[in-house]
């Protein structure tokens, strides 16, 4: 499972690669007690009307609320991801180039089973869920149908790149929506490692290069609509097969992010990429969204 990474990862700026920085101290670690009934999501927290953002955490939100799994939300800003996660015993997402190890939401505690099982990791979390909620009848088909996760990571490895440019042009907006200052300034260091330059220059309103990210999107879009389009057993409705899998997961967290982060580098039009993404394609992408508005909920 680990070689999956973490599916939609890269369209996020790559924390993992990054060198270790100095960061505001972090709060004091809240260690939350246990709820027999619930699993424990760990989110990044945005401000009222963003509060959930991060795509990756989406994922697992979505497979929670789509299951009717019952959960609620631990809120874990950037610099007290790994010192919480240590002190509760979640292992690391992966290990770095340089062998430190990484963690990072979304990550899970379900204290509805003896001993309590935690798991990190995006994807791993989505298979855990669906193998341990596999009963149709009270959950809903599998979201990984015997014998299709290859293929389904195989197809989302495909729509990442579809879908790279939605990060850059996101980037530069994003401390803003952050509840945290300490985690908005934990969020602009590691960028600036990654992009060589402040977030204020990267994709920039009204440049050469924000045009580009843009234009690289629509052809992206229209890329994916094509590759719908040759799932002939969806109609054009599913990625992967004739009902909402994994795949469409994904891709609808992708979608939500871009959904719940302020921009305002495009004119007054354009209040997130969302706009521009939801009017693509004939409004496809808007009407594909429309199987997850009622599994939207942050609890």
């Amino acid at each position: 499972m680990a070689r999956y990474g973490s599916g939609f990862h890269a369209l996020c700026p790559l924390d993992s690669l990054l060198p270790q920085l100095p960061i505001p101290p972090p709060s004091p670690i809240l260690l939350v007690s246990q709820d027999s009934k619930k699993i424990v999501l760990y989110d990044i927290p945005g401000k009222p009307g963003s509060r959930a953002w991060s795509p990756t955490t989406w994922k697992a939100r979505l497979i929670l609320n789509y299951k009717s799994i019952p959960y609620r939300t631990e809120w874990v800003s950037f610099p007290d991801i790994e010192p919480t996660f240590k002190s509760l015993g979640i292992k690391e997402t992966k290990t770095k180039p340089d062998g430190q190890k990484y963690y990072s939401c979304p990550a899970i505690i379900d204290y509805t089973v003896t001993p309590e099982v935690k798991v990190a990791d995006s994807n791993v979390i989505a298979m855990y869920l669906d193998d341990k909620h596999a009963s149709e009848k009270q959950y809903g088909p599998r979201l990984f149908p015997e014998g299709t996760v290859d293929a389904q990571f195989a197809l989302l490895d495909r729509f990442r790149g579809f879908l790279r440019p939605m990060g850059n042009l996101i980037a530069g907006c994003t401390p803003a929506l952050l509840e945290d200052p300490r985690g908005a300034a934990y969020y602009s260091q590691t960028r600036l490692q990654l992009y060589g330059r402040p977030l204020s220059d990267v994709f920039p309103a009204g440049s050469a290069e924000r045009a580009g990210a843009w234009d690289a999107l629509r052809k992206g879009l229209d890329a994916l609509a094509i590759a719908f389009d040759e799932n002939k057993e969806g109609g054009g409705e599913f990625a992967f097969g004739n009902a909402v899998t994994y795949v469409d997961i994904a891709l609808a967290a992708a979608f939500l992010w871009t959904r719940y982060t302020p921009i305002d580098r495009d004119g007054p039009g354009i209040k997130c990429v969302w706009d521009e993404i939801k009017m693509r394609n004939g409004g496809r992408w808007e009407k594909f969204m429309e199987k997850f508005e009622n599994h939207l909920q942050v609890v």
